[in-house]
Parts: structure tokens; C-alpha cells; sequence
């Protein structure tokens, strides 16, 4: 094999199809589709928790679904231009449900005609189909972890810090076996993946731990935790091309500009270790500008599906 031929994946089409997968799996009707031969649409803005998005939505199909009853009173088809002022006179004129998309607070409100000619993720509402044009900047991560997690078992170092001194440099050089340092500051913290998680303190039995939030600048305890904490800290995520077997002979006679045969199929089958756990298998990929992986198997066990 003389290279590695990557496949190409776009950042902002991976995107939009992960985010329709996560709606789906939350229940919602949702799909990517196209916006040809369809118009008065009222463009908006809206601002939530993850970030800003905008979004499409048809005129008249609002108003439909929003205020059927106007049907039956008005004698002429309503205009585009009081439909939008209907929308927005309203203050919930979508009320969506939808983790990550907040409509509480829109703007740029505007009857158009001109939309984007890519494909765009849909979603069915109550008040009529979403069309979504720019995605919130981050992604829903609030969700509560399970108990019987797949990562349960994941390594994490844990570090009991009795305390903390300093030492010059000068007094480091003429460091002697037998000399004695000083702790000039006790803390007792539970350190955690290089996160303080809480304090521990002597008893007859062992230690006991008490799990509060430690500032990792000051090293105070500020207000206590309620464990949940434990969920958001850092898991490093290794990405392991491919691994092999050899013997010190053989590793003594590497020199620089040597190759090292690869699979012709190694690109597939990228290991990602979490903690040093492999938890998945995928696909190196070229994402615009950087490498990433597609992943095309999750070890998780048939309980935590």
C-alpha cells in the first residue's frame, strides 16, 4: 500500500445528519430534504441554551396549524406580510420541544423567498414543518448519565494529596538522601482524572472521603457536590492506527526513515481507547481540514442500549 487513501466526509453535512439522527431517536419526525419549487417563508433567528440557530418556516402552513379558526372568518386568502406580523406578535410562535432548539426569544424576522439550495434538516412541529438552516454552535449534553453505564468499568487514576510545599531550585540541587521535607500546607484533596472531587480525612477504620467541589486554582473547598459532578470529568480518547508485536532485537535495528507495513484495510480499523479502554472502532476519514473518525462500532453491552 503506498498511502493511505482517506475518504472525505464534510463537516457541516455530518452534522446536520447526526443532528436528525438524535431528533429521531428522541421521537421527533425528522428528516433532510431540499426546499426546491417552495416559497413565502418566514426566515427568524432564535437564541438558545447551546447556542444561536435559524430556521424556515412556511407561512401559510403556520397559520394554519397555529390559528385554523381564521379560515372560516377571513374572507380572502391572509397576505404574507400580516402573517408575519402575526408571528411576530406572538410569543411562542413554535413552540417547540426539541432539546437544543429554543424558540422563546426570536428575531430577524422576515417573509422570504430566497432559501438555501443545500439540503437542510426538517423537523414536524405542531405549528408545521421546521426547516433548519444553521445549527445551535454546541450540542445538547445535559442528558443524565445511566447507572448501568457502558463506561462504567472506564480506568480513572485516582490521587489522594496529602499536601502541598514549595521548593527553589537551589534547594532541589542539593537535595540529599535522608533529608527530611516539609508539608507546609495540608490539603487532603481527592483528585480525579486531574479534577478535585473532594476531601478525605483520617479515622481508625481507613480514610473516609466526602465528595465536594474543589477549586483547582486556590486548592479551597468551595460548596459541596451532589456526585453528579462525576459525570463531566475529562476522559482522554486515545485514536490507535495499529499496533504490533516485536522483540528488542528487532526494535534495535529501527532507524529513522524506516517503514513499518500497514493493513491495507488499517484506515477502517482505527481503535479509540478511552482511558486506555477500547470502547470503539471507525473509520479515519479526512473532515475538511483535520482527521477524524467515524465510528462503526460502540462496545456497549445489549443492557445499556
Amino acid at each position: 500500500m503506498r498511502t493511505l487513501v482517506l475518504r472525505r466526509v464534510d463537516a457541516l453535512t455530518h452534522s446536520r445528519l447526526q443532528t436528525v439522527r438524535r431528533w429521531r431517536e428522541a421521537g421527533h419526525c425528522a428528516g433532510v430534504g431540499n426546499l426546491d419549487g417552495q416559497s413565502g417563508f418566514l426566515s427568524f433567528c432564535a437564541r438558545g441554551e447551546q447556542g444561536d440557530w435559524r430556521g424556515l418556516i412556511q407561512a401559510g402552513d403556520w397559520l394554519h396549524y397555529s390559528l385554523p379558526q381564521l379560515q372560516s372568518v377571513l374572507p380572502d386568502a391572509c397576505s404574507g406580510k400580516s402573517i408575519a406580523g402575526l408571528f411576530r406578535a406572538v410569543s411562542r410562535p413554535l413552540m417547540l420541544e426539541v432539546e437544543g432548539l429554543h424558540d422563546r426569544d426570536l428575531s430577524e424576522i422576515e417573509l422570504t423567498d430566497s432559501v438555501c439550495a443545500q439540503q437542510l434538516p426538517w423537523l414536524d412541529t405542531a405549528r408545521g414543518r421546521v426547516w433548519v438552516m444553521d445549527l445551535p454552535s454546541a450540542q445538547p449534553s445535559n442528558r443524565a448519565p445511566q447507572s448501568a453505564s457502558w463506561l462504567s468499568d472506564l480506568p480513572l487514576r485516582l490521587v489522594l494529596q496529602l499536601g502541598v510545599s514549595h521548593l527553589s531550585r537551589a534547594s532541589h540541587g542539593r537535595l540529599r538522601q535522608g533529608d527530611v521535607l516539609r508539608i507546609t500546607r495540608l490539603t487532603h484533596h481527592c483528585v480525579l482524572a486531574e479534577r478535585g472531587i473532594g476531601v478525605f480525612t483520617f479515622t481508625e477504620e481507613g480514610l473516609h472521603m466526602e465528595l465536594t467541589a474543589v477549586d483547582s486554582h486556590t486548592q479551597a473547598v468551595v460548596e459541596p457536590s451532589n456526585g453528579g459532578e462525576l459525570a463531566h470529568l475529562p476522559v482522554r480518547l486515545e485514536f490507535v492506527l495499529a499496533t504490533r508485536d516485536i522483540d528488542l532485537g528487532a526494535l534495535q535495528h529501527i532507524i529513522d526513515g524506516q517503514l513499518i507495513a500497514l493493513d491495507p484495510d488499517a484506515s477502517q480499523h482505527i481503535e479509540v481507547r478511552a482511558n486506555g479502554k477500547p470502547v470503539a472502532r471507525g473509520e479515519l476519514v479526512q473532515l475538511d481540514a483535520q482527521l477524524g473518525v467515524e465510528l462503526l462500532e460502540v462496545y456497549r453491552n445489549a443492557s445499556d442500549e
